[in-house]
């Protein structure tokens, strides 16, 4: 991996692997956008808040915005991480292969020092927020974790469960949705109560994983990830939606851990 991103960072074309980024989040964005519109109702609000969060994205590396690459870089682990996952538990599957290998592109296509010049080290944001190199690398790695869990977070929260089952954890996994969404836009605006969204929204996944996987097996029945299930060897893989995505999110803090401590435990 460290002689792939050297070489990378070698490489020019930088409006060119920018343009094939954003070709593939747009592909995605159009993909989700087009199942919404002809999924069966309870499916729709997921696939929605899918497009829309792929959407972001390609404006945010076709824009260059200095977030923009953190952020289509998670949405491509995330997609690598559940493409890799889903083959070894299932098996080949040709359309889950070509899923993980559509967002590895992303992932590659946006690697590099000099994708990072076009991205994160534009100096009006950086002067703006007062941020040296630590703190860039500080925010790129929340930011990007936090980008990575946020499918896991959005097929939680609206994905379908059955009628007089599951209220209470839909009810949460919509907040932890909104919280994880709001909390992304907060650090991203460098605003202390972003951590804090993102903790509560993590706090609610896992504590969602932990107590309610009876509740929550409806939500597989009939998808790819009721195949994941029946593959998985324990009782409680019904809660891996919710515990992957509440696990990303706390290891998004981690950067932000020891400041974090530094700044309560300071006396003045």
């Amino acid at each position: 991996m460290q002689q792939l991103v050297k070489r990378l960072d070698e490489i020019g074309f930088e409006r060119t692997r920018r343009a094939t980024a954003a070709l593939a989040l747009s592909l995605f964005a159009t993909l989700y956008l087009l199942f919404s519109l002809n999924a069966e109702p309870e499916w729709a609000k997921a696939f929605l808040a899918l497009a829309g969060c792929y959407l972001v994205a390609f404006f945010g590396v076709a824009a260059e915005w200095f977030w923009g690459r953190w952020f289509a870089s998670g949405l491509g682990w995330s997609g690598v991480m559940v493409s890799v996952a889903s083959l070894f538990m299932i098996g080949w599957m040709p359309a889950l292969a070509i899923y993980g290998a559509l967002h590895l592109v992303i992932v590659l296509a946006l690697m590099g020092k000099k994708m990072a010049a076009r991205y994160d080290m534009q100096e009006a944001w950086r002067a703006r927020y007062s941020m040296d190199d630590f703190g860039v690398a500080r925010l790129r790695k929340t930011v990007t974790r936090a980008a990575a869990s946020l499918p896991s977070v959005i097929l939680w929260a609206f994905g379908p469960k059955e009628p007089g089952q599951g209220m209470v954890l839909a009810g949460a996994g919509i907040l932890a949705a909104l919280l994880a969404v709001a909390g992304l836009r907060g650090v991203v605006r460098m605003r202390s109560w972003g951590l804090l969204a993102i903790a509560s929204a993590s706090a609610l996944l896992l504590a969602s994983g932990a107590f309610g996987a009876d509740l929550a097996m409806p939500f597989f029945n009939g998808t790819w990830w009721g195949d994941l299930a029946a593959a998985a060897p324990t009782s409680g893989v019904a809660g891996f939606v919710p515990v992957l995505g509440g696990g990303l999110l706390l290891i998004a803090l981690a950067p932000f851990a020891r400041p974090a401590v530094r700044f309560l435990l300071r006396r003045d």
